[in-house]
């Protein structure tokens, strides 16, 4: 497989994840999960962004950096 393919599986995983954990919060109303969520979300948007690089679609990729960027760095403050 190569590695953009092993790349856009990890993308849908990372995408997977993140429905189960927004679909477990809303059906629960416990939305202590949502620091997670936003950090896999974050990571998400990372690797597509790298795909996107490596597609040369370059404007994408670098607004998906940004994004990425922006989602990870609110996690984190949610963490602290």
């Amino acid at each position: 497989m190569k590695v953009c393919g092993l790349m856009k599986v990890t993308s849908v995983v990372l995408a997977v994840i993140v429905i189960v954990l927004g679909i477990y919060g809303l059906v629960t109303k416990n939305y202590a999960a949502v620091p997670y969520t936003q950090f896999l979300t974050g990571l998400m948007f990372l690797v597509l962004g790298v795909i996107q690089f490596r597609e040369n679609r370059k404007g994408l990729g670098i607004f998906l950096f940004v994004v990425a960027g922006f989602s990870l760095f609110v996690s984190i403050a949610a963490f602290l």
